[in-house]
């Protein structure tokens, strides 16, 4: 185990279609990936009064769109 110190928490932002758009995702997609329906992701990127992601659902957007301020996804080695 190595000790690290803590990183700074991810403020969430309201970038959401910015970084939907960057992870290449649909809004259709983007819903399904969430879990959520297409109204509800609409209501997530509304340009007027946009509904704020989560930390988690904001950071696993971040991750997708290979943004995320401390860390990056790598692909699993298959055998």
């Amino acid at each position: 185990m190595v000790n690290r110190p803590p990183q700074s928490p991810v403020i969430v932002q309201s970038n959401v279609r910015e970084l939907r758009l960057a992870a290449g995702l649909s809004q259709q997609s983007a819903a399904e990936r969430f879990d959520l329906s297409l109204r509800v992701w609409q209501t997530k990127e509304a340009a007027a009064n946009p509904t704020l992601l989560s930390q988690g659902e904001y950071e696993l957007l971040l991750l997708l769109a290979g943004r995320h301020p401390h860390f990056v996804l790598t692909p699993q080695n298959k055998k």
